[in-house]
C-alpha cells in the first residue's frame, strides 16, 4: 500500500461501511480521487450488528447486537427511521415486520398485542393490560400516578414540566427551562426525583425493561422519549440485521474500495508532506481455549509482526467512543476535544440466547414481543420456529427465545456467571452437529454450541433457566439444547450504546464532534454521537453529514424526494 489514500475509513460496522459504499459509488468521489480503504480491528465486518444461528434453526436469525429498525409512517415519509428503511429496501435486502406481541384479533376485533404479555414485578405475576390496574401494580404510586401504565407516567411527567410540547424542535427543546434551570443542564434521574415519586421511578425502571430508559442521561434526549411503549412499526432484516453491513462492504469492494481485515489504528500522526500517517497493528482472530473447557474466538494483536504504515489524505473514523479513545492521537489533547469525546455515557448492554426443541410459551398465549421482570433476565423476547421462517423446513419446531436483554445494572450479574465450565448442550434428534471449527464445545456429540465471541457458561444458562420458569409462573419445561450470549462491555466498543451526558447543548455539539479541530481532516461519525443514539440510524445520519459537508457528495439517490433538513437533523 505505497500509494496515498484519499480516503482511510476506520471502522467495519454500518458507519465504516456505509461511508465506504457511498464514496466509491456513482455518486461518491471524482474519478482519480477515489483511492479508499477500509480497516477493520477484527475478521468480522458488522460492528454492534451481530447475527448468529442454531444448529437445527439455520432461518431463525439469533442477533446478539440491534436487531430491528423503525419504518416512516404512512402519511409522513421523514418520520421515525427514514435512511435505515430507504437504505434497505435500496439494497434489495428482504425484510420482514418484528412482531412486539400476537397478532391475531382478540374479542374486541383488534390485535392482541402485547396485552396478553407477562409483568413479573416484585414476585407478582401481572399482564402488561393489568399495569394501569391499581390493584394489580405492587408500587405504592401517589394518588395522582395511580391507573398510569409506564409510557403514560412518562407523558405525565413531559406535560407536568413542559406544557404545550407538542412538535418542539430540539433547538427549542435546549431552550426550555424547568425548575428554574435549562432542561438540558438535568440527569434524566435527577429531574424525575422532583417530579414523581421514587415508588414510580421504579415502577418506569422495572416495567419498561431498559435502565436506559430512565437513566440519569441528559434530560432533553430522555423526557421526550417514549420507547416503553411498543409499536407496530418495527421491521427486521430477513437473515439478521449483520447482512446490511456486510452487503454495504461487499458492494464497496466491488466499487473499488479495499477492505483490509485485523488491523489496529494505533496512532495517527502527519508525515513530512502534511498528510496522515496511520500506524496499524495486525490482530489475529483465531480460536482459544476457556479455563474451564470450550473455545471462543478473540482477536488479539498478533505477535512478532510489525506495524503496517498507511498515508491518507482523508481520515473517517466510524468508531465508538472507547474505540477513539484507544487511538494515540495529540488531536484528543487539544482544547475541548477531550470533553466532546466524552460528553455521552457508555452504557453496558449484554444478550443471551436460548434455543429450545419447541416454543413452550405459546401454550401460554406468548407469541412475541417481550415479557418483562425486575428479576436479572430483565427481558424476554420470543420468537419464531424454524418451520415460521421462509424456506424453514416444514415440521420444525425447533425455536429461539431472547432469554435475557440486559443493560446497565443487571449486566454485573451475568459478569459475575462468566468463569465456569461452558454450557454443553445436547444435541436433538436430526439436528446435524456442528462442524468442529464451528462449534464452542468440542465433544464429537455435542457440538451444537455455535462458536462466538463469548461463550455460555452452564451456570449462566441454568440461572437464566431458573429465572425464566419464575417469570412464567412454571415448575420445569425441557432444558435449552444450545446457548449463546454477548457483552459488549469489553474493548473495543466499550458498551452497546450511548447516551448525552446532562450539561451538555448536544444539539450544537454534534456538528463540532463530527470534525473535532477545524484544521484536521479526521470526521467521526457513529451513533454515539448522534441524535439518534443506540440506533443504525443514528450511524447513518453522522455518516451523511460527513459525506455531504465534508466531502460534498450528493443527496444519495434512494432518499430522492426526501429533504435532507428533515432527514438528518443538527
Amino acid at each position: 500500500m505505497s500509494k496515498i489514500l484519499d480516503v482511510a475509513v476506520i471502522g467495519g460496522g454500518v458507519a465504516g461501511t456505509y461511508c465506504a459504499w457511498r464514496l466509491t459509488g456513482p455518486q461518491g468521489l471524482k474519478e482519480g480521487q477515489r483511492r479508499v480503504a477500509l480497516f477493520e480491528y477484527s475478521d468480522r465486518i458488522g460492528g454492534r450488528l451481530y447475527t448468529k444461528t442454531f444448529p437445527g434453526m439455520p432461518n431463525v436469525a439469533a442477533e446478539l447486537g440491534g436487531m430491528r429498525y423503525i419504518v416512516p409512517e404512512k402519511d409522513d415519509p421523514t418520520s421515525n427511521q427514514p435512511m435505515v428503511s430507504n437504505l434497505i429496501e435500496a439494497l434489495d435486502l428482504p425484510s420482514h415486520v418484528f412482531l412486539m406481541g400476537n397478532p391475531e384479533k382478540g374479542a374486541d376485533g383488534q390485535p392482541i398485542g402485547e396485552k396478553e404479555n407477562i409483568l413479573y414485578l416484585r414476585g407478582k405475576h401481572l399482564l402488561v393490560k393489568q399495569q394501569s390496574d391499581p390493584a394489580q401494580v405492587p408500587y405504592n404510586l401517589s394518588w395522582n400516578e395511580r391507573g398510569k401504565t409506564v409510557n403514560d407516567l412518562q407523558v405525565f411527567a413531559m406535560n407536568l414540566l413542559v406544557p404545550n410540547n407538542q412538535n418542539l424542535s430540539l433547538e427549542q427543546w435546549m431552550e426550555t427551562r424547568v425548575y428554574g434551570h435549562p432542561l438540558y443542564t438535568y440527569g434524566f434521574w435527577n429531574l424525575m426525583s422532583q417530579t414523581l415519586s421514587s415508588e414510580a421511578y421504579q415502577f418506569m425502571k422495572d416495567a419498561g425493561g431498559y435502565d436506559a430508559n430512565v437513566a440519569n442521561a441528559n434530560a432533553v434526549a430522555q423526557l421526550p422519549a417514549t420507547e416503553y411503549a411498543n409499536t407496530d412499526g418495527f421491521r427486521a432484516i430477513t437473515g439478521g440485521y449483520q447482512r446490511l453491513p456486510l452487503t454495504l462492504a461487499e458492494q464497496a469492494a466491488e466499487q473499488g474500495a479495499e477492505i483490509h481485515m485485523n488491523r489496529r489504528l494505533a496512532k495517527i500522526e502527519k508525515d513530512a508532506d502534511g498528510h496522515y500517517k496511520l500506524t496499524f497493528i495486525v490482530t489475529e482472530t483465531r480460536v482459544v481455549d476457556t479455563d474451564f473447557g470450550g473455545v471462543h474466538e478473540e482477536t488479539k494483536d498478533k505477535e512478532g509482526v510489525l506495524p503496517e504504515i498507511v498515508h491518507a489524505r482523508d481520515i473517517i473514523l466510524g468508531l465508538p467512543r472507547r474505540s477513539l479513545e484507544l487511538i494515540d492521537w495529540e488531536g484528543w489533547d487539544q482544547k475541548g476535544v477531550k470533553e466532546m469525546l466524552s460528553s455521552v455515557l457508555i452504557q453496558d448492554a449484554f444478550k443471551l440466547l436460548l434455543a429450545y426443541d419447541y416454543p413452550w410459551w405459546r401454550a401460554m398465549n406468548l407469541v412475541a414481543g417481550r415479557s418483562i421482570t425486575d428479576l436479572p433476565v430483565r427481558q424476554i423476547y420470543y420468537f419464531g420456529t424454524e418451520e415460521d421462517q421462509p424456506g424453514g423446513e416444514k415440521g420444525n419446531t425447533r425455536s429461539l427465545l431472547m432469554a435475557s436483554y440486559n443493560d446497565i445494572t443487571t449486566v454485573p450479574f451475568w459478569k459475575g456467571l462468566e468463569h465456569g465450565p461452558p454450557f454443553i448442550g445436547r444435541r436433538p434428534k436430526n439436528v446435524t452437529p456442528l462442524a468442529k471449527e464451528e462449534a464452542a464445545t468440542t465433544g464429537d456429540d455435542q457440538r451444537v454450541v455455535p462458536l462466538a465471541e463469548c461463550i455460555a457458561t452452564d451456570a449462566m444458562v441454568s440461572s437464566a433457566h431458573r429465572q425464566i420458569l419464575e417469570v412464567h409462573g412454571l415448575v420445569d419445561v425441557d432444558q435449552p439444547y444450545s446457548a449463546i450470549y454477548h457483552d459488549w462491555s469489553g474493548d473495543p466498543y466499550g458498551g452497546g450504546w450511548h447516551e448525552w451526558k446532562a450539561g451538555f447543548r448536544y444539539n450544537l455539539l454534534m456538528p463540532k464532534i463530527r470534525q473535532p479541530l477545524a484544521a484536521e481532516k479526521v470526521y467521526i461519525c457513529g451513533e454515539a454521537y448522534s441524535n439518534n443514539q443506540g440506533w443504525v440510524e443514528g450511524c447513518l445520519q453522522t455518516a451523511e453529514h460527513v459525506l455531504r459537508d465534508k466531502f460534498h457528495l450528493p443527496w444519495p439517490e434512494y432518499l430522492t424526494g426526501l429533504p435532507p433538513e428533515k432527514i438528518l437533523g443538527p
